[in-house]
């Protein structure tokens, strides 16, 4: 990673690629739509607005690379510690699927399942471990009660509706094995305050999200969510990332993903931020500019929990502490 990260520079793992074998995945394509150039989801169902193509790919993999640095790895120290070596793994919302490939790579002796609604995911160079899968969360989950050992689901604060939550973490718990393991890890960008012009375009982020049933606020609930949703022994911890720390290389890939996904979704925020729509980009830079002028800072939540080992129904107490300590037997 570097503070000024570039298609040029990032993401190539070549760990990933040794292995060609035949695809193992639904090839069915979703459906899209082109929007000014750049390929956006056309799926009714979903309150997603961000694009499906080899530009939000890249994004993907930056934050992928920037997150896994801030948690200093991919599944956190209390998880991984209680994943059995023959682990079935699910990975929510997988994207470009390196965080399934990698897992896979990490533990050999597992099976990473990845699931989408968008094909975006490698169809042929992949771990022989890995299996991907077209599939929209909202459909439910294709899968057996009891299945797997640990899901893993990121990210989905601009795809998942508020009153959604409860029902992909209920479909979540249904889909664990007894003792099973979930990982979430979620951005809070809700931070304002800093000048008039930070403020009117979160404040008009935060506004637009709402009017499309999502939470913009979700990243602190989850601990709460998880336990209304009967999981046990919830842990969470915060992570803060400063855009004005240039000499940051986690910033400056975090940086670059915003950029990145702020400037994709001018269709769905420029109408609500500017009489005149054609003057997003250039207001957007001056945002761009004063985010890291006035240190803007984005947090990142990462939350686990357990699915009870017994079938009685308990209440799922809940912890805040660090996620370096072990959860309870």
């Amino acid at each position: 990673m570097g503070a000024k990260p570039s298609k040029a520079t990032h993401h190539r793992d070549t760990s990933l690629e040794t292995t060609s074998i035949p695809s193992s995945v639904q090839t069915t394509s979703s459906p899209t739509i082109n929007i000014d150039g750049r390929i956006y989801h056309n799926i009714e169902s979903s309150s997603y607005y961000l694009p499906r193509d080899e530009e939000e790919q890249d994004r993907l993999n930056s934050e992928h690379f920037a997150i896994k640095a801030l948690f200093s790895s991919n599944i956190l120290p209390n998880v991984e510690q209680r994943l059995p070596s023959n682990a079935n793994i699910l990975d929510i919302g997988c994207g470009s699927g390196s965080w399934v490939m990698e897992v896979a790579i990490e533990h050999p002796n597992a099976h990473v399942t990845g699931i989408d609604m968008a094909d975006m995911f490698p169809t042929t160079i992949r771990p022989e471990n890995v299996t991907f899968q077209l599939c929209n969360i909202l459909d439910g989950l294709p899968y057996e009660d009891n299945t797997f050992d640990f899901v893993h689901m990121r990210q989905l604060i601009v795809a998942l509706r508020a009153k959604e939550w409860p029902v992909v973490l209920n479909e979540i718990y249904r889909v664990l094995k007894p003792g099973g393991l979930v990982q979430l890890v979620e951005s809070d960008f809700t931070e304002a305050g800093h000048s008039n012009l930070i403020d009117a375009v979160m404040t008009t982020l935060h506004r637009a999200m709402q009017e499309r049933g999502q939470d913009p606020f979700v990243a602190s609930k989850l601990e709460r969510l998880l336990s209304e949703a009967q999981f046990q022994d919830v842990q969470q911890q915060v992570r803060v990332i400063q855009f004005g720390q240039d000499s940051d290389p986690i910033a400056g890939e975090m940086m670059y993903s915003w950029k990145s996904a702020m400037r994709s979704i001018k269709p769905f925020l420029a109408p609500r931020l500017l009489k005149n729509p054609d003057e997003y980009s250039m207001v957007l830079e001056r945002y761009f500019q004063e985010c890291t002028h006035y240190n803007w800072h984005m947090k990142l939540w990462a939350v686990c929990a357990c699915r009870p080992s017994t079938t009685t129904t308990t209440t799922a107490t809940t912890t805040t502490s660090s996620l370096s300590s072990p959860l309870s037997s």
